[in-house]
Parts: C-alpha cells; structure tokens; sequence
C-alpha cells in the first residue's frame, strides 16, 4: 500500500482486488459510496455464496466487508472507544472514484485500492463517513482464483486495519508510525512524513484478528488462511522512500500470524506501533 501525505493507502497485488458492479455501464459514471453493510444471515453464509462470477464475487465482499465492520465496531465497544466509521466505493465497469489523496479518479482498471483517511461521504439520511476504501474492479476474479474468495476479502480486512489504525491514533492520542528522528517525524523533500514497514505490518496483524473472528464464526475453513497469507504477501515491498514499505514475506506472514494466533488488537500494537512506548 502507498500512502500520500500520511492520509492514503493503497495495495498492489499481482492481480488487485476488486468489487464488480452487476450489469453493464456505458460512459463513465462514478461509483456510488456505500456504508458498510449489516450482514443479516449468520457467517457460515459467506462459504454458500458462488464467487465464479464478478457478480458472486462483488456479493461475497459485500458480506465480507460488513462482517470486518461488525468485528471492529464491536472490538471498539468493547475498548470503550467510537467507531469505526468508513464508507467503501465499488468501481465497477464504465464508472470511476475520486478520493481527496489522489490527484486523479480511480479507474475500473487500477492497478491498486485505496483507503484515505481525508475522505469524507455523507449519505441521504445525513450520517457523515469518515475515511474512504475506494476499490477498482482490476482482476479480482484472478486474484480469487488464484487463491480464494476469503483470501481477497483478508486483504480488504488489510486495508480496513488503515483504518483502524487511523482511529486509534486519534482516538487515543498516538503518534503516527513513520520514521522518526528525536521525537520528531521526519520529512521528505515535499515536507511529506516518510512511512516505514510496520505501518503496513500492523493492518496485516489487525487483518489476522479479523480472520480469526472469522474462523471462530465459521465463515471459513483452515485452507483458506494459507491463500490468505498468500494474498497479503503478494504485496511485499521493502522499498524505503519512494514506494510504500510492505515488509518481505516473512515479515508480512508473521504479522499475521501474530495477529491470527493472539486474535488481540493490543499485541499488534506492541509489536507494531514503533513510535510509542507500551507498557
């Protein structure tokens, strides 16, 4: 994932992740914001959704993305915290997304997705969303394919734990984990804060403790947590500087096997959170 003025992240992947739009489009029209949606079928309902089909594939993220809500809503409740509050964009064929991060709409066919912590959606009731996962159509079905339809919904777990980081940071009054210098952060030559590596390996740690929620539910089986960790590591990336620091394989596959093991938010964070001293 990259991440623009310490407010975007986006994954590459071998083949990106995507949510199709049902039916054809003609033009190009934007893609309609969406809040997380309220799963109303019990988890082990995922595993009867056929994803063989954009359509299929688009409604078992759907579903997917509403049970990654459920689970940190309910872990902020539990840490007498708010939120999170994020709206997700689907991009489907003949349609694009803006985000305040970056200086072009989103394209069906980019080659990343992103979440911006800048963006802001406010639906017809007037409930305000803070933070955006804009998310382009690209090859999802080869990404599923290669791997598997709960592979692709741990990386939008990944993406969401940008979030999840975004809230905890304010919330709790945390400096950002990026390169920093006597107490400072450092700046590039654009006066930008430079990432580093756990900034992405503690989303990949907060997506291993979706995906144990996940298990416990039954939404999956042990299989598919291997083509997870697959998904995730497709993204490696130790370029410091330039490009989006991902972490290499090992790294990336222990983050979330730390945060699948603990199923703890906490431990993710201490391990993770470089910039603050835990107790």
């Amino acid at each position: 994932m990259r991440r623009r003025k310490g407010a975007t992240s986006c994954t590459t992947l071998i083949a990106a992740l995507a949510f199709v739009a049902a039916g054809p489009f003609t033009g190009t029209a934007m893609s309609e914001p969406q809040p997380p949606p309220t799963p109303t079928a019990p988890a082990p309902y995922a595993q009867e959704i056929p994803t063989d089909t954009p359509e299929g594939l688009a409604e078992y993220l759907t579903f997917a993305f509403g049970k990654i809500d459920e689970y940190w809503k309910n872990q902020f409740t539990q840490e007498k915290l708010t939120g999170p509050s994020t709206y997700y964009s689907l991009i489907g064929s003949g349609q694009e997304s803006v985000s305040r991060c970056l200086p072009e709409p989103i394209q069906t066919n980019t080659q990343n997705y992103f979440y911006c912590a800048a963006d802001t959606w406010t639906n017809a009731e007037g409930t305000t969303y803070t933070g955006g996962i804009h998310i382009p159509v690209g090859s999802a079905m080869s990404l599923q394919a290669d791997t598997s339809a709960f592979a692709v919904a741990t990386v939008v777990a990944h993406e969401y734990g940008h979030e999840v980081t975004q809230e905890y940071m304010t919330q709790l009054n945390l400096p950002a984990i990026v390169q920093m210098k006597d107490g400072a952060p450092v700046l590039d030559e654009n006066g930008n804060t430079i990432p580093v590596k756990e900034s992405e390996l503690i989303a990949d740690c907060f997506s291993g403790n979706w995906a144990k929620y996940a298990f416990k539910q039954k939404m999956v089986g042990h299989a598919d947590l291997g083509q997870a960790v697959r998904a995730l590591i497709s993204a490696a990336d130790t370029t410091i500087g330039a490009h989006q620091p991902h972490g290499n394989k090992s790294e990336r596959t222990a983050a979330f096997t730390l945060g699948y093991n603990t199923g703890s938010p906490l431990k993710c964070a201490q391990r993770y959170w470089v910039t603050h001293v835990w107790p």
